[in-house]
């Protein structure tokens, strides 16, 4: 704990402190724009927004399965070639990356619009485009809030976050100010928002990339070639590992779906859209702060001091984040019910005393996520790929049979059950590569 308090302390001097302010700051205000948003929403009811939560959990899929693990990627090495000045030629990658694949997304969106009446769904052609147009922007907006963080432009970051927070709830205001709050017209605003703050962090965020001296093609292909290799070769589990989480994290709402409906749903998205807040979002502020710093420690791997120090940030990245799920366990246990109204409405607290369970269960699961940064920083995610895949196929097993028999509650069960898992199963795991490393 003496090494962990000095580590904190050389970082206060350092004015990281300032940095990791401006993520809390801008991270609150988003956790509180996202509840008024959750709140306006809920307005068009259980059901409607049921069909929002299945929607949003399609863009969780895209994430998760594919701009989750480029982030990883470019995270990993970013500073890798940044130290061989050679980190604009590895962003113009990935820019093309994304360019190329969300392309390939939206003409698969018009493709599935258009052929939409064949499946009898009652939704508008418009109601598929605008879903799709947003699923496809809002992982990108995302993914540039990981890669502001990245070179620590935090501030800037945040500011964009809120102030995208902000714009999405004008939009909705005066749909409902206009009574044309339905699920067309919501994601109609939520895709204008999206692009437009996807296309403003690619501007601020390319503004602030470090210059290098103009290269001929004849050293930029081949420097490119090698990069795409190193990138996929590294992030290449986390598509696999990406589909698993999926599974893990948002498999229940389409099994809730099946069996119960789509009311049912709505019901537990709101209660889901807490613990969000209450354990997933800092979750991530602690994430997006420490990981760059850890795997800048691992960056070379020769230099044993550097990486001792990255191993205590992850002990305390652990440590701070299983603190946090005992809180927020605690305070959805004394205080669940009312905050489900605050964010929503009395229709929505139906199952409220689920919420300690799934704030533990989740806790937990995020805990166990926390030590997998030591394998990622190894230039090992593969470690992880096992566990992933049986966890997220363990998580659809027991949603079915415990939601069949037990409903909504065998949700709540089954997150515990896994988050437990998850955490004791990553944690012998990472004794194994401590053990070869010391070998």
């Amino acid at each position: 704990m003496k090494d962990l308090y000095r580590l904190v302390r050389s970082k206060i001097n350092t004015g990281s402190v300032s940095e990791l302010g401006w993520v809390f700051a801008g991270q609150s205000a988003t956790v509180v724009l996202s509840f008024v948003i959750i709140k306006i929403l809920s307005g068009m009811g259980p059901k409607n927004y049921g069909v929002y939560a299945l929607v949003v959990t399609i863009a969780v899929f895209i994430g998760l399965s594919f701009y989750g693990p480029v982030a990883q990627g470019y995270l990993r090495f970013y500073y890798h070639y940044l130290e061989k000045s050679t980190a604009r030629t590895f962003t113009s990658l990935i820019f093309r990356i994304l360019f190329v694949s969300s392309a390939v997304l939206l003409a698969l969106t018009f493709i599935l619009a258009s052929v939409k009446s064949f499946f009898n769904m009652p939704e508008p052609v418009i109601f598929f485009l605008f879903a799709g147009i947003y699923i496809i922007t809002s992982k990108v907006s995302e993914f540039f809030n990981s890669v502001l963080n990245l070179i620590r432009k935090r501030k800037e970051n945040s500011i964009l976050q809120g102030m995208e927070k902000s714009f999405i709830i004008i939009f909705l205001l005066l749909l409902l100010i206009m009574k044309a709050l339905v699920l067309t017209n919501v994601f109609a605003a939520l895709a204008s928002v999206t692009f437009m703050f996807a296309a403003v962090k690619i501007i601020v965020f390319n503004k602030f990339l470090p210059r290098e001296e103009k290269r001929g093609a004849g050293f930029v292909k081949p420097a490119q070639s090698e990069m795409k290799v190193r990138l996929f070769q590294y992030a290449s589990p986390f598509f696999i590992w990406g589909f698993g989480a999926w599974l893990q994290l948002n498999g229940e709402k389409w099994i809730i779906n099946g069996l119960l409906s789509t009311y049912d749903v709505g019901i537990y998205a709101v209660m889901m859209a807490l613990v969000n807040a209450l354990v997933i979002v800092p979750n991530n502020i602690i994430s997006d702060f420490a990981t760059p710093i850890i795997f800048q420690q691992y960056s070379d791997m020769e230099n044993k001091e550097k990486m001792d120090s990255g191993n205590h940030y992850i002990r305390l990245n652990m440590l701070i984040i299983f603190l946090l799920t005992i809180s927020s366990t605690a305070i959805t246990y004394f205080w669940g019910r009312q905050l489900v109204i605050l964010i929503s409405n009395k229709n929505y607290t139906v199952y409220w005393y689920l919420l300690p369970l799934l704030s533990f269960g989740t806790g937990m699961f995020l805990t166990g996520q926390a030590q997998t940064v030591l394998g990622m920083a190894l230039n090992q995610p593969k470690k992880y790929l096992v566990p992933k895949v049986l966890i997220g196929v363990l998580a659809i097993a027991l949603n079915f049979l415990l939601i069949k028999y037990a409903g909504i509650n065998g949700a709540a069960y089954t997150v515990l059950l896994i988050g437990v898992i998850y955490f004791f199963y990553i944690a012998l795991i990472n004794k194994r590569i401590k053990r070869e490393l010391s070998t």
